[in-house]
């Protein structure tokens, strides 16, 4: 067990060698960033950043991995071939205020312990294979520790690269959409070319440059949260799938990005995998979750 964390420390420790969207970064004067982000305000969104803050001690905190808030009576979810594995989960109240989210309760995301992690391709895919729990009130008493044995602790295939139940911290961080969901008059914005010309790209694929220098995990934007995050706008290593199978459309207001977990941050989902809960917040906040869809992608 120690000897994994320390390797999982390594990795967090490691210096990362700079992007070519990082070392662009110095062409953007200020008044240009300025500009950047009068043009992104009206379409940003506030979200929540997921940093990882050491071991869970607390069975009703926000953690990762472990042993999941299990109160008296409760049973493990149980999927195909077995009981499922534990994600994590989220408690509201430490998350800080957003916009349509629960300001309290306890979110619980389980898998199934299969190769593709309970993601199905059918018709189904997005409803089934995982399960979510809602807990509006949880009280610690009677819930085995964080650190307790689990069903699945033999199970040596996991979705992310660590064990034990590892703590989540909460920053205040804003969204920017994908260039495909931009409106058409801030696509028409003659920022992207500027921009193109500081960076020395062509003036004639704003997306990329867009993507490539202003969206990524070295986006010059403060508080811009690209990777793992609760709110704000999902980001994707193959492709959107909501409007597909099992998943509602973007404009239904029932696929919103609940959570994002990104392998950048946590490890694992495959090669430089991230996965998702979408659903409607206000729902969530209601306690209802059977609108709640998983997905998960990766290179």
């Amino acid at each position: 067990m120690n000897a994994f964390w320390n390797r999982w420390r390594k990795q967090l420790a490691q210096v990362s060698v700079p992007s070519r969207s990082a070392a662009g970064q110095s062409g953007l004067s200020p008044m240009l960033l300025d500009d950047l982000r009068q043009t992104l305000q009206p379409v940003a969104r506030d979200c929540a950043a997921i940093s990882l803050a050491g071991a869970a001690t607390s069975p009703i905190q926000s953690f990762l991995s472990g042993h999941p808030f299990l109160p008296p009576g409760a049973v493990w979810p149980e999927g195909i071939g077995g009981p499922q594995l534990f994600l994590g989960q989220l408690n509201f109240a430490e998350v800080g205020a957003l916009s349509d989210f629960p300001a309290a309760g306890l979110l619980q995301w389980f898998v199934d312990a299969d190769e593709n992690w309970g993601l199905t391709v059918d018709a189904s895919a997005g409803s089934a294979g995982f399960t979510v729990r809602w807990y509006p009130d949880p009280v610690a008493d009677g819930s085995p520790s964080p650190d307790a044995p689990t069903p699945t602790d033999a199970h040596d295939e996991l979705p992310m690269e660590f064990v034990g139940a590892t703590a989540l911290e909460f920053a205040p961080g804003i969204s920017i959409p994908s260039w495909d969901e931009l409106t058409p008059a801030v696509r028409a914005d003659s920022v992207w070319e500027r921009i193109a010309l500081a960076l020395g790209e062509s003036r004639s694929e704003p997306a990329f440059v867009y993507e490539e220098y202003l969206r990524g995990s070295a986006s010059p934007l403060a508080d811009h949260r690209a990777t793992s995050k609760i709110g704000g706008f999902p980001s994707f290593t193959q492709h959107d799938p909501r409007g597909t199978g099992g998943y509602p459309a973007v404009d239904t207001g029932l696929s919103e990005l609940i959570i994002e977990l990104d392998s950048m941050d946590v490890g694992g989902w495959g090669d430089s995998g991230v996965a998702h809960l979408f659903g409607d917040p206000m729902a969530l906040a209601a306690g209802d979750t059977s609108g709640v869809r998983y997905h998960w992608d990766c290179l």
